[in-house]
């Protein structure tokens, strides 16, 4: 689909504005009227900022899977385990209700998948239910009687502070270089992509990781879509995913450091979150870069995967100043070491470094 912004009009405005209106946003007094309005941008921006994506107001493919997944309601439709899996709102409803009741789904994210699908059946063989891990509105009606009876808590409890329990290091990590092949993503003014850099990132992150296994989604110019990145993630039975990415923005003082972990509608991933502390204050103080923080967030890699997964962005490519420190032939090398040491400390549980 073409991107939707304001002023738009047509049908496909007035179906847009048909889906805002049923998820409850306030399109103003005009209604659905067809135009992209203020209003209208207004509300898809109160949507996307609730979701966990980016608020620029414009419809694209992301925003618009978003609107069409929110719209699907419990027992509305019949949920089983396919490939491309299920998405949708009525699957956060499930994964939330099997959570309540202790028959852990995985992450809360909308993805009908293999660990979803396995405390489906979990929760039908206890309930005396066909344990076929098949839900349609009869198992959500009866899985809302018991989750009804919870306290609603929607996530089990984290035992272990956002750590790993066991070494990190003892499995298998995957690094994830963003962008590739026709997707150059950001170009710097100096001529080199920020594919190019991502790569050179991820390789030298490949080459020093102390884990026992190391992976990358891939490892030359090439374009490799988010589903694959997921799959290879989901597949390899890795305890962790690092993507590597480099801002950009249309402010050139724009600067600093940032990490994000899985965040979407009140759910969080814990070792994500914790684990994204440690990356971000780690490499921001290697580059002596601004400390942006981290963030909860639901872009593709952390969402699709279902293992704890922190997304880097080391400095903007649009400031002066960081280009400059990105051009050095030693900075893929530093940013690198810089998110090994820190991983060190996550894995030593050294509270201390994120406490300063």
């Amino acid at each position: 689909m073409r991107t939707l912004r304001k002023w738009d009009r047509g049908r496909e405005v007035v179906d847009l504005q048909t889906r805002l209106q049923a998820l409850g946003l306030d399109l103003g007094n005009r209604g659905i009227d067809g135009v992209f309005g203020p209003r209208t941008e207004l509300a898809v921006k109160a949507f996307q900022q609730a979701i966990g994506i980016l608020a620029d107001g414009l419809v694209g493919a992301i925003t618009w899977r978003e609107i069409v997944e929110a719209g699907y309601r419990p027992g509305g439709r019949l949920l089983y385990l396919r490939q491309p899996p299920f998405r949708g709102a009525d699957v956060v409803e499930l994964q939330r209700m099997l959570n309540d009741l202790g028959f852990d789904p995985g992450a809360v994210n909308g993805l009908f998948d293999e660990r979803t699908a396995r405390a489906t059946r979990e929760f039908q063989k206890n309930a005396g239910l066909q344990a076929d891990g098949v839900v349609d509105g009869a198992v959500f009606k009866v899985l809302g009687t018991y989750a009804g009876q919870t306290l609603g808590t929607h996530q089990l409890p984290d035992k272990h502070g956002g750590y790993f329990p066991e070494d990190l290091f003892s499995g298998t990590i995957v690094v994830d270089a963003a962008h590739g092949g026709r997707d150059a993503g950001y170009v710097a003014r100096t001529g080199f992509s920020e594919a190019d850099l991502n790569l050179a990132v991820a390789q030298e992150l490949a080459q020093i990781l102390p884990a026992s296994e190391v992976l990358l989604t891939r490892s030359d110019d090439e374009e490799v879509s988010p589903q694959d990145r997921a799959f290879l993630a989901n597949s390899s039975g890795a305890k962790m995913v690092i993507s590597v990415h480099h801002n950009h923005h249309r402010t050139p003082t724009a600067n600093g450091t940032a990490a994000y972990y899985f965040e979407r509608l009140g759910y969080q991933s814990h070792r994500g979150n914790m684990a994204a502390t440690y990356i971000q204050r780690g490499v921001s103080n290697a580059l002596d870069t601004c400390d942006i923080g981290e963030f909860g967030r639901s872009y593709d890699i952390l969402r699709e995967t279902n293992i704890p997964a922190v997304m880097l962005e080391p400095l903007h490519l649009t400031n002066p100043l960081e280009l400059d420190l990105a051009s050095d032939p030693y900075y893929p090398t530093t940013v690198a070491e810089a998110v090994v040491g820190a991983l060190e400390l996550y894995a030593g549980r050294d509270a201390a470094f994120i406490a300063v």
